[in-house]
């Protein structure tokens, strides 16, 4: 990582951060910005800015995941950067690939991040003809719904929808559209736009969550499905982007990934019935 000045240089137009749970590698260009998420619930210092200072809410990271990261950018990036007008957000692991023709994204090992100069051009070019830069879409076979459905509880599926009625009526009809007849999703929450545009969609995004978070009982979820809020809100940016009509670039990602660790039999046995029971049933049998 470059030096502090550079990263903290409040001249700067373009910042894309990134959110990190544990030790991994920090990338060099200063366009970047490291954040550690749920720094106050960690058990790792690594040293870099928390999303436990000034308005956080670092605590719910148990729930709410990366977005503890993301709210604290959205209360305090300008503060920081009161220049900013370009902002992204990226994962340790997921970094946009702009300077690469890649197919979806490309596995890379651990100990080695891309080189990924010249973003702030690429970034400002991108953005002079769209909206938002966003990750190619995945596409399933089934719609958005049922995917969650398959690997999540379906009442919080259920919650979200009556909390987007609730709260932003007007969005009925694309909410059953997007969710209910569309298999294409942009994952991950990784994107970049220009700053008015991210200020608009978490001014948007946040109420809903704060709504699931009463409504939604994970007392009895494991630490994974614990995390159901942030599965939600993963899948809400591209509700967002497609009611609002914005103009989207879809490009690929790297995917920094740990070299697989040797399983026996047991484990892929496991993980095909996983796969193919619906989630009440692997929690009944105590399979997640």
């Amino acid at each position: 990582m470059s030096n502090l000045k550079d990263i903290y240089d409040e001249q700067t137009k373009i910042k894309l951060f990134v959110c990190y749970y544990q030790p991994w590698s920090f990338p060099k260009e200063n366009i970047y910005f490291p954040i550690q998420a749920g720094k106050s619930i960690s058990k790792y210092n690594l040293k870099i800015q928390g999303d436990n200072t000034d308005d956080n809410i670092s605590d719910k990271n148990a729930t709410f995941s990366e977005f503890t990261a993301w709210y604290w950018v959205w209360k305090n990036s300008k503060k920081i950067f009161p220049s900013l007008e370009y902002i992204g957000l990226s994962h340790y692991r997921r970094f946009f690939a702009l300077n690469k023709p890649l197919e979806y994204y490309t596995l890379i090992n651990r100990d080695y991040l891309p080189n990924m100069e010249n973003y702030d051009t690429l970034i400002k070019q991108k953005l002079e003809k769209n909206d938002i830069i966003l990750v190619k879409p995945a596409i399933f076979g089934i719609s958005i719904k049922d995917f969650f459905e398959h690997y999540h509880n379906a009442s919080d599926y259920r919650i979200l929808k009556e909390i987007v009625h609730k709260i932003y009526p007007e969005y009925d009809e694309s909410f059953n559209y997007y969710f209910e007849n569309n298999n294409k999703l942009s994952l991950y929450c990784l994107f970049i736009a220009k700053y008015d545009l991210f200020n608009k969609y978490f001014e948007w995004l946040f109420p809903i969550l704060f709504e699931a978070e009463k409504l939604i009982d994970v007392s009895n979820y494991n630490s994974y499905h614990k995390r159901s809020i942030a599965f939600l809100a993963e899948r809400l940016l591209s509700l967002y982007v497609y009611h609002n009509k914005l103009k989207a670039c879809y490009e690929p990602i790297y995917y920094i990934k740990k070299k697989p660790a040797k399983r026996n039999i047991i484990y892929y046995f496991l993980k095909i019935i996983k796969f193919l029971l619906p989630y009440g049933i692997v929690k009944t049998l105590k399979l997640s």
